[in-house]
């Protein structure tokens, strides 16, 4: 039998391993189950000599055999070195999740261990088997000419009253066909999002944004505040999550279910929660309530008649774009992602625009046109029916290759006094995706600008 000293002999030649495979996340990845079981055994053996007496099982019999085994098993079964093993389409959780990365903090190791459990699930094993091995697929979109984008001289804004256009981080010209691995059951026509301008139909057609029809009413009338002025309209792009109410991720999502195949209960529970799905709202006084605007919905997040819902304003309790927000917010929870949907991310990663930074605008510029009203473009737009009139002029580009400049430097006046009356910044760009103003630029504006963008 080995004396005590063997015992914690052993166990420091493991911890050193553990080093090594740490250092060597392939040997690490390989040796994982042989290393679990040598501790396993590293354990029985300290057990059999904290407790010696066959007669009573349950008397210590060697104090320090007693502690070390105590302290060992304090630490888990390996809690750090087995963690991720189970493979999914020839990759470890941990790879599939991390990659390579040789330290993972709690939040990381969770992920881990919650993925490990969700395996169980059917649904969630076909998914990851194929996000394990699988890539994404988008072709060009068919017949869609645009134009290349323009570099806007900030010089020109000078003298001109800008007024912020909100818009979401879509990207344009490819037709989705993958999402990491997992065929769509129709292709995702990504739309833009600040490209819209640069679709040639829209160039001719004098047409540079669009939106639902009351939104695009209101931003017309934005401009039309300013009826002596020379306007410019200013991209303000919204968060990641701006992008929910387009198409764009409620289709990457919705078309996934068809691969995927969620049980008929994780449907079933994914309907309730839409219908039991809260949209704030204010009265007349600023008091915040909650409707439901789905709680009548009858139609199941796996019937095609969803997408219907989803394109087409059919229901007089809710918008197309109300439904999408609210079907893509539900699927970004864990509480479905452990029940077999889609990964929120792996959509929102695909659909968005990498190149757009939170807070930054100007990334595409454009002339308002006095006089015209709402247009219907030959571009047909899945989420936005609408267009604004409007001549597109560029966007702003840094000597670094970056779009776009932070808001506070195109809207200085603005920002200023915000901050006296005592408003955060976050607060003021929040009131920009939100309100219609805006805010003549001026000389003394464009130095800090111009050295921004690294022209000076």
């Amino acid at each position: 039998m080995p004396v005590l000293a063997d015992i914690f002999s052993a166990g420091n030649t493991l911890k050193r391993r553990f080093k090594d495979f740490a250092a060597n996340p392939a040997l690490y990845t390989e040796q994982m189950a042989g290393i679990a079981q040598e501790q396993d055994r590293e354990l029985n053996t300290l057990r059999d000599l904290a407790f010696g007496d066959p007669k009573n099982p349950l008397k210590v019999t060697n104090s320090d055999a007693f502690r070390a085994y105590t302290e060992r098993a304090m630490e888990g079964p390996l809690s750090f070195a087995n963690m991720g093993i189970t493979k999914v389409g020839g990759k470890t959780i941990r790879e599939l999740l991390y990659g390579d990365k040789p330290n993972l903090n709690p939040a990381e190791k969770s992920a881990i261990t919650k993925l490990e459990k969700d395996l169980k699930i059917p649904a969630v094993r076909r998914r990851e088997e194929m996000r394990a091995g699988g890539q994404t697929i988008a072709v060009p979109t068919p017949g869609l000419t645009t134009i290349s984008e323009i570099a806007f001289n900030p010089e020109k804004l000078v003298g001109k009253t800008l007024v912020p256009v909100f818009g979401d981080t879509s990207a344009i010209g490819k037709d989705v066909q993958q999402i990491r691995g997992v065929p769509l059951s129709k292709p995702v026509t990504q739309q833009g999002g600040f490209q819209y301008p640069l679709v040639k139909s829209n160039v001719d057609e004098e047409i540079a944004y669009a939106s639902e029809p009351t939104a695009a009413a209101n931003k017309i009338a934005n401009f039309n505040k300013f009826p002596e002025e020379d306007v410019l309209a200013v991209f303000l792009a919204g968060g990641p999550r701006s992008i929910d109410f387009s198409h764009h991720q409620a289709q990457a999502l919705v078309r996934q279910l068809d691969a995927i195949q969620p049980s008929a209960a994780a449907v079933k529970n994914f309907n309730q929660a839409l219908q039991n799905y809260a949209v704030p709202k204010k009265d007349k006084e600023g008091k915040a309530f909650n409707t439901y605007p789905f709680k009548n919905l009858k139609t199941s997040i796996s019937s095609p008649e969803m997408e219907v819902l989803m394109a087409e304003r059919t229901s007089k309790d809710f918008t197309p774009g109300q439904l999408r927000t609210a079907i893509s917010d539900l699927m970004e929870k864990y509480e479905f992602r452990k029940q077999g949907f889609p990964v929120y991310n792996d959509a929102l990663e695909v659909m968005t625009d990498p190149r757009l930074q939170q807070g930054f605008m100007g990334q595409t510029i454009f002339e308002a046109i006095p006089g015209r009203g709402i247009q219907t473009p030959t571009y047909t737009h899945q989420s936005y029916s609408a267009g604004i009139p409007g001549r597109y002029m560029g966007g702003l580009q840094s000597q670094s290759g970056g779009l776009g400049a932070p808001a506070e430097l195109l809207f200085p006046q603005l920002y200023a006094k915000n901050r006296a009356l005592g408003k955060t910044d976050a607060a003021t760009f929040s009131s920009m995706l939100k309100s219609h103003q805006g805010e003549k630029f001026t000389e003394e504006a464009l130095d800090p600008l111009m050295q921004f963008l690294g022209y000076r």
